[in-house]
Parts: structure tokens; sequence; C-alpha cells
């Protein structure tokens, strides 16, 4: 199961802004080749323990280095207006053909339906007298070269130089336009340049990320560009409510990555201080795959990774107001100005600026932490200690939940954090395949509810539910379920894959569904790219071919099944 959505992006800067450095004493060996990770790793809307895209055994500072005064924030962007209703694109309002007839490639789509991205190759690039894009395996287009196209109405659109990132609530999209790295602001069609050409960071890179990732709320925006001779990498945050920015120093050495953190209190800095390869220079390390590079990226079937080259990375934390800099070694992630952590026994404790702490887990539970409940203050933990029973804890909780399990489900992402939060029971507790009989953890009334199946999507307190029916087990029947009031109502077979989720519409593996009544909109015979608020569908015009599907794409209004 797949679920498309716009998250925001983390940084990974190149490798372009390496340093000279002093000869080390030594160098350390290269790293072993490891596993590939999932291709798109998502962040949920709390963070979990450890970010999948850093290596969890990174060696950190060894000392704490002093706090750096913050540095005054200055005019940058004029101030944002506020909206009580954002202000309709044409994309909305109407439903005509997006783009032209030439080979077309989704990639993104806001929730409320305001703006598309998708590639497409319009001219014959390569000279054999036709248009045409072939799909490779690891992601990668052969063909007609691609390019993006943004799309505020129906039509031809606009050709852009990249597009890098869009905030969570779907207002703003960083793109390249003239060279120049810019904000593109939806509701007021507001165009700001973030970075002229030679301070943007090259994000090209199959294993690079973007050099700009948003708060939740899409309120903060932190920017990395190049500035001096030297090119050295610097982190700066935007307040895009009043326009203001200032620098968040990452400390010595090279600023090879910077997230802001979901809540936008706290910059992630990765930098390299120690030429660990022995090259001379500081040098950020990249992964050696074959993922293609992100810049219109097609489906991707398989990849391989196989190690990395260039120096070791040291992870740190630091307060975007300011304050020291704090080594990642034990954090859990961040909440509101402290930290949550876990100490070496394994007991989980939130720690304040001050040093103070508050015991949430005890060490007794050698607690493997699940998720993290920031709104609630509690952590969904398996005691393997004792079985892996599932407990909730926090400074006032400490729950046990009856169940034990060592696998989760993935909580959809939503600007709001979800309250159902799906688990899988220990083989022990059931029968079947362990995907096909979860249950779901009530965040709020702290209660279990088993779901009998895979739990495919939440909201609230109400699923969607995957259950296997028929002779062999081989017919999937999707279900809604609402924990609170006890209903569960059989929606129908779904007959293709892929879940898309677009304000309380629901496409899943082939049925539209509108979750704020649990009803069956239509069954769609074909995949879908994107669902919006409106319950409109952008049809998957890939399949299983082998290439680029002609346009134009459209948005398909939803039509209620008699």
């Amino acid at each position: 199961m797949k679920l498309r959505v716009l998250l925001a992006s983390a940084l990974l800067l190149p490798a372009c802004a390496a340093r000279r450095a002093a000869p080390p004493p030594s160098a350390e060996p290269t790293s072993a080749p490891v596993a590939a990770p999932a291709p798109e790793p998502t962040t949920p809307p709390v963070a979990v323990p450890a970010q999948p895209s850093e290596p969890t055994n990174a060696p950190v500072a060894t000392a704490t280095p002093a706090p750096e005064p913050a540095s005054p924030p200055v005019a940058a962007l004029p101030p944002a207006p506020e909206f009580t209703v954002a202000p309709p694109t044409a994309l909305q309002r109407e439903t005509g053909p997006i783009g032209t007839r030439h080979p077309i490639l989704f990639q993104r789509a806001a929730k409320d339906g305001r703006w598309l991205i998708a590639c497409q190759a319009r001219e014959d690039t390569n000279g054999d007298g036709k248009v045409e894009v072939r799909f490779g395996r690891h992601g990668d287009t052969h063909g007609d070269t691609l390019a993006p196209y943004l799309f505020l109405e129906p039509g031809e659109g606009e050709r852009l130089e990249d597009f890098l990132a869009a905030d969570p609530t779907g207002r703003y999209l960083v793109v390249v336009r003239g060279g120049s790295l810019r904000l593109l602001d939806t509701y007021t069609r507001a165009d700001t340049e973030l970075a002229p050409p030679d301070a943007i960071p090259d994000s090209s890179a199959p294993s690079a990320s973007l050099p700009v990732s948003f708060s939740r709320n899409g309120q903060r925006l932190l920017l990395v560009s190049l500035s001096g001779p030297e090119k050295r990498a610097t982190a700066f945050l935007i307040n895009l409510q009043d326009g203001s920015k200032r620098e968040v120093p990452h400390g010595p050495g090279l600023l090879g990555r910077a997230s802001l953190d979901p809540e936008g209190r706290w910059v992630w800095f990765g930098v390299v201080t120690q030429d660990t390869d022995g090259d001379g220079q500081l040098t950020w390390p990249r992964a050696q795959t074959s993922l293609a590079s992100r810049y219109c990226r097609g489906p991707i079937m398989s990849y391989g990774h196989y190690g990395q080259e260039g120096d070791t990375a040291s992870w740190l934390l630091r307060r975007v107001d300011g304050g020291p800099l704090v080594p990642k070694e034990g954090v859990l992630q961040p909440l509101g100005d402290a930290l949550l952590r876990q100490g070496e026994q394994g007991e989980v404790f939130v720690e304040q600026s001050s040093g103070q702490r508050t015991e949430w887990v005890p060490a007794s539970c050698r607690a493997n932490v699940l998720y993290v409940d920031a709104e609630r203050e509690q952590v969904l933990v398996a005691c393997t200690a004792q079985d892996n029973a599932l407990e909730l804890h926090g400074a006032r909780v400490h729950q046990p939940l009856g169940i034990s399990s060592n696998y989760v489900g993935q909580s959809p992402p939503s600007l709001t954090p979800p309250r159902l939060f799906p688990v899988t029971p220990s083989p022990q507790e059931g029968s079947g395949p362990p995907s096909s009989n979860q249950s779901v953890v009530d965040l709020e009334t702290r209660t279990v509810h088993p779901m009998r199946g895979e739990v495919q999507y939440v909201e609230g307190t109400r699923a969607l539910v995957q259950r296997y029916a028929g002779r062999k087990q081989q017919s999937r029947r999707l279900w809604f379920v609402d924990t609170a009031t006890g209903e569960q109502r059989e929606l129908g077979e779904q007959t293709v894959f892929d879940v898309v989720a677009g304000g309380s519409f629901v496409y899943a593996e082939g049925l539209l569904v509108d979750m704020s009544t649990g009803r069956l909109i239509k069954k769609v015979l074909r995949g879908a790219q994107a669902v919006d608020s409106q319950g409109r569908v952008v049809l998957d015009r890939f399949g299983m071919g082998q290439t680029v599907a002609p346009g134009p794409l459209q948005w398909t209004p939803a039509v209620r099944s008699r």
C-alpha cells in the first residue's frame, strides 16, 4: 500500500561546498553496503525516534558547543496576508484539460486542487522523429526530455526550470524560475526570490533532497543558501507571516543537511567536521545508488544502494531562537522547547533546556518507542522486557493496553496528529498474516479496537479496513469502521491498488469514499494519481505501460453511485 501525500521535504546539501581541511591522523574505512531504504520516505505528522534518511549509527559531537547568540531578524519577504477562506484558482473552479497531448508524467497536486505539477516532453529533443518518453526501472526516463509545468488553471501551464517543494497546507510552492529560487504564494500570486542562481545548493543527485523545508502549519520556512568565495552553506529561518529572516548557526564544520522540525521550533543539522576519508577536504557523504534524480522522476520499480562516499557526518539540533547545539544521540524528538530522550537503560524522559528531567517510561520497560503523541504528551511503546506488551506512558499516563506487538502501521500524514494509530498484534494474539489482523489504539481514550483486517486509512475515530473474503480469501473487501459508534459497513470490492487522500475523500484501491459520511462515492476502475477536497480524481495514466502516456490530465468530478 502506498499513500501519496505532500510532505515537508528534508534538506540534503551537495558536496559542491567542499572545503580544504587539515590532514587527519588516520582515515576511517568507507561504509559497507547497506540495504536500500524506501524510495520516498515520508515524515509522519509527529516524528518517530529516528529519521529514516539519517544513519542511526552516525557519530555525534563529543561535547556540546557553547551557545551562539541568535541573530536578529531582518526584513526579507513581504508579510503574507491571512485568509479565512483561500481564494480559489481556475483549476479548482474548472475541469478542463491539464497540459497538451504530449507525454505527461504527474508529479504533485494540492489537496484542495488549487495547483498541479506535471512533467511533459513537448519537443523531439533526441531527433528520432517522434516525441516519446520510456520508463526505466529506477525512476529514470529515456527518450525525449521532460520538463516540469505548473498548472493554476486548465490549459498548457507554465514551464518551470525546477519544482522543489510545497508546504503542507498547499499554499506555497518553491520553484526555480529565471535561474533563481523563488517562493510562489498561490493565494496572492506573490512571487518572491529566495536565492539568486549562484546561491542555490545543488539538489540534483539521487541521494540529495532539497534546500528548503516548511513547518507543518506552513508559517515557517528553513532556507539553506550558499555564500562567499567558498560557497559556504548557511541556514536561515524565514517567518512567512511577517517576512522576517534570521540565521540559525550550525556551528563549526561543513553544513551538509538542515531540516526544520514539523513544529518549526528546532532545526536538525548534519555537519562534517573531520576529513575521515583522507582526501584533504571536507565532503558531505553521498549515497552510491541506482536511483534516478528527483527531477521529473518516473515510477520506481526497484533500485540498489551500495554504500556511500565522502566524510562521516555528525548530527545536531538547535532551537531556532538560539541556544546551544545539542548532539542527536539519544534524542527521540523535540517537544516544544524541550527534548524527548531515551537513556542507555531504555528509560524515556523529557529534558528541559535547564537540564531538568521528567521520566515518562521507566527503564524496567526497556521501551521500544513506536509512536510519539506530542499533542497528548504521551508515547506508545512496546516493553521488550515484557514480551513487547504495548503501553502508553507520559508524565501523568502509565497504562498497559492488554496486547503485545512490535509491529506498527503507518499513520497517514495530516495537519493534525491522528487519533487512531494502527498496530499489528503479535502472532500469538491472532491468526493469519500479521497485516490481516490489525488493531487501532485510540490515543484519546487509550483503548484498543480490533479491526479484523489491514488498516488503510484513519481520520478521527473512523477507519478504512481491508478484509479478505471468499473461499480462498482472495477477494479484497473494503470496510468502513467508526470506533466511537461501533458502526461497520462494507463498501465494496477493491480491484486496483494505491491509496490517495484529499480532504475528507479517500481513494482506496479502486473505491472513492467520503470519510465524513462513511459512504461510497463511486467505483474507479483505474488507479488514481490524486484526490482533492472536492472529491475530484486525477486518474492514473501510467498503468503498467513502458512509455509515458500522452496528455492531457484532468480533474474528474465525483459522481455519486446510485
